[in-house]
């Protein structure tokens, strides 16, 4: 329920009232809260979908007031610290990392040179409740060491993929292996002010608000790991588990996928290069995972 408190605390006053109207008992299962202008506010669990009505959720739309553009703006002006401007690089990336690790995803009009320009330009965020969940991190460790080979954690979005990693790191860095997380939106560790408020271990060192590429490079230049994390690797980022695939340094990193990856263009492209990872995938949070095997496209 405390990271769900700590998420309210940047909405409108109007709109902070009514979420606190929801039972305790949901707070501590809400994954996201997701807000359009003119529309009512939808709630995510981990297991059920609802409307925000006056009074609490509701399965249906109806008596949902709308959010309106001025408390929409407000909440806002309150994730960006009320300096639009201090945020605009992640915003022109489709989010906003608030702090305690929890992040937006904000979707609007874009300008022909592919940025927004005010909070009138965005329309609807997506603000998803981070949590330090224990769930399968130490069984994956202890394979991931017993079998000497680089980690993909696959599945659709939402499916607990950096949940877990968080997870795997703590228990990486437990075992006295040396991990370096590329916390490239700053969400895995959650920094704010030198702090990290999920504390990953001290054989785990951390590098925030870097593109995957440059943090590799710095890692392998000066932090001699034996593993590096990522988080939602891309079409951007197959050169660079090339490289590192050559390095000596072990690859653990989340990809967005359906089922077992099988027809992922991105693996198939890595095992062209001779970059054959474990595959495991999750279907929720806090899932076991469904199966685990080496990839290769032949």
């Amino acid at each position: 329920m405390q990271r769900f408190n700590e998420v309210t605390e940047y909405f409108d006053n109007s709109l902070k009232s009514k979420l606190n109207s929801i039972p305790n008992k949901i707070k501590s299962i809400v994954t996201e809260i997701r807000v359009k202008v003119n529309q009512p506010i939808v709630i995510i669990t981990l297991n059920d979908r609802y409307y925000l009505s006056e009074i609490g959720l509701s399965n249906i739309p109806y008596n949902c007031s709308p959010v309106t553009r001025n408390e929409f703006n407000e909440c806002i002006k309150k994730m960006c610290n009320y300096s639009f401007f201090t945020f605009e690089n992640q915003i022109n990336e489709g989010y906003l990392t608030l702090k305690n690790g929890h992040r937006v995803g904000v979707c609007g009009s874009f300008s022909n040179n592919g940025e927004i320009i005010s909070c009138n330009d965005i329309y609807s965020m997506n603000v998803r409740v981070a949590r330090h969940i224990k769930t399968y991190g130490k069984y994956i460790a202890e394979n991931f060491i017993n079998s000497q080979n680089h980690l993909i954690i696959s599945g659709k979005p939402a499916s607990g993929k950096t949940t877990l990693l968080r997870d795997i790191a703590s228990e990486l860095s437990a075992n006295k292996i040396k991990v370096l997380v590329s916390d490239e939106r700053n969400e895995i560790a959650a920094g704010f002010n030198g702090k990290y408020e999920f504390g990953l271990g001290p054989f785990c060192d951390v590098i925030s608000n870097c593109n995957k590429a440059v943090s590799a490079e710095i890692a392998i230049r000066t932090m001699s790991p034996d593993v590096i994390i990522f988080d939602e690797i891309g079409f951007n980022d197959i050169e660079i588990l090339k490289k590192l695939s050559n390095s000596g340094v072990f690859v653990i990193a989340t990809l967005h996928s359906f089922g077992n990856g099988s027809n992922s263009f991105i693996l198939n492209q890595l095992s062209n290069a001779g970059f054959n990872p474990t595959i495991i995938y999750l279907d929720n949070i806090g899932d076991l995972p469904r199966y685990e095997y080496s990839y290769t496209n032949d």
